[in-house]
């Protein structure tokens, strides 16, 4: 194959269609995090924690372990969307 020949994917690298206008506003607005995704991120990383804890020697009630672990991941999904509803209600975003 020669430097001459055309791939596929070099026919899509020279298109000379034109693009989108470069100046043309931009109206997506990029969505926050979601609360239920933060809860259960921090729910993984409290279990990863206990496993740690139980693989260096320590001993884990897991029944008292899962009840608070629960409780607090309520919270979270009750707090985490009131505080994001005053962040709203102050900045004035939709």
């Amino acid at each position: 194959m020669s430097t001459d020949d055309v791939t596929p994917t070099d026919a899509v690298a020279h298109d000379d269609a034109p693009s989108a206008a470069p100046d043309a506003p931009r109206t997506q607005h990029r969505p926050g995090v979601r609360v239920g995704t933060v809860v259960g991120g921090l729910i993984v990383v409290l279990l990863g924690a206990g496993v740690l804890l139980v693989a260096a020697g320590y001993t884990v009630d897991v029944q008292l372990a899962a009840i608070v672990l629960l409780i607090a991941a309520g919270v979270g999904l009750i707090l985490g969307p009131l505080v994001q509803g005053l962040r709203r209600g102050r900045t004035g975003d939709q």
